[in-house]
Formats: C-alpha cells, sequence, structure tokens
C-alpha cells in the first residue's frame, strides 16, 4: 500500500528525505500544472509556479493540519494559488484567451486533456468560461476535490463555490449544446 499524501509530506518534513517530496511532485504534476496555468495562460510560467510550490515545501516547509478542512491536496493547490498570484502581481501578468490552435501533441497542460475528441470539445467549451467557474470544474471535474476543498484551494466560501459551480456547469452546458453536443453529462 502506498503512502498517503499526509504520510509523505510529514516523514518529508522529519527526515528530509527528497524521495518523499519527489513521490508528492509526481503524484500531483499534471493537476496543479493545468491549475497554475489556469492563472497565468504560460506554460513556462506554469512550470516555474509549480516548482515554485515545490520549493516553499523543500524550503519552508510550512505544516499541513490534518484536522483542518480541506485535503492535502488542496491546501497545496492553496500554496499555488498564492504562488501565483504573487507572480501575477509581481509580473503584472493579463490572462488572455487561449490560442485557436490548440497542439496536437506535447507535454503541455491542455493537451493532457485532449485524449480524444470529446475532450477536445470539453476544452474548448471550457475556455469559453469565466476563469472562476473554469478553474472550479476543473477542479471539480479533473481533480476530484470536494466543494470544501475546492474552496480551500480557490480561497474562497464553501457558499461561493456552490455558486460558481452552479453557474459554471449551466454555462458549460449552454456552451456545449452551442457547439452540437447535447448529450454531455454533469
Amino acid at each position: 500500500m502506498s503512502d498517503t499524501d499526509e504520510a509523505l509530506y510529514r516523514r518529508y518534513r522529519a527526515e528530509d528525505n527528497d524521495a518523499d517530496l519527489e513521490a508528492l511532485l509526481a503524484r500531483h504534476r499534471d493537476g496543479l500544472l493545468l491549475f497554475l496555468f489556469s492563472f497565468v495562460r504560460s506554460n513556462e510560467d506554469a512550470e516555474e509556479l509549480l516548482m515554485d510550490t515545490f520549493a516553499k515545501l523543500a524550503v519552508d516547509k510550512p505544516p499541513f493540519d490534518p484536522k483542518a478542512p480541506g485535503s492535502f491536496k488542496s491546501w497545496l493547490y492553496a500554496i499555488g494559488r498564492n504562488n501565483a498570484r504573487m507572480f501575477i502581481r509581481r509580473k503584472k501578468v493579463h490572462t488572455l484567451p487561449m490560442r485557436e490552435d490548440i497542439p496536437s501533441r506535447g507535454d503541455f497542460p491542455e493537451t493532457i486533456l485532449l485524449k480524444d475528441e470529446k475532450s477536445h470539445l470539453l476544452y474548448r467549451a471550457m475556455e469559453k468560461l469565466k476563469p472562476e467557474y473554469r478553474r472550479a470544474l476543473t477542479l471539480l471535474y479533473f481533480d476530484g476535490l470536494s466543494h470544501d476543498e475546492i474552496a480551500m484551494a480557490m480561497g474562497m466560501r464553501k457558499g461561493q463555490i456552490y455558486s460558481i459551480v452552479k453557474h459554471g456547469k449551466e454555462t458549460l452546458k449552454k456552451t456545449l449544446e452551442g457547439m452540437g453536443i447535447s448529450d454531455a453529462q454533469y
């Protein structure tokens, strides 16, 4: 049986075992990279923020309280979100609309989800959503976070997340229907 995220991080903090931190990076790399990309809209910047997030764990070793609301994953995403916000303030980055020409291969965050045509259409539809809708639905559908965990990761109240998810789903449904997809499950 593999160690939980909390156990790996606890052991890393106690023993400075780089293998534990590398295991956490391997587990959360793709999802966190996609989440960070939603802030900065640049593969290079998202990768830099991912490394900054894990550097913070490596150097500062902030404590994770398993009794606090949310999971280790939502706590990690909250650290990433804070790094992204500081980066945006520092660089004065503005989010840009996505390119229309999505590459068909590569290790970019947007290609993680493009495994088939429906995923491609879903990705295109999600790109048309407001950023907060897109982030919340990405965390819900692709990362499997609960509403509580999404609230922690996004730094919002649970009630706000319920509203954002509800409106995001409604907007996504209309967008997909406008693209000719009427059989999508929400």
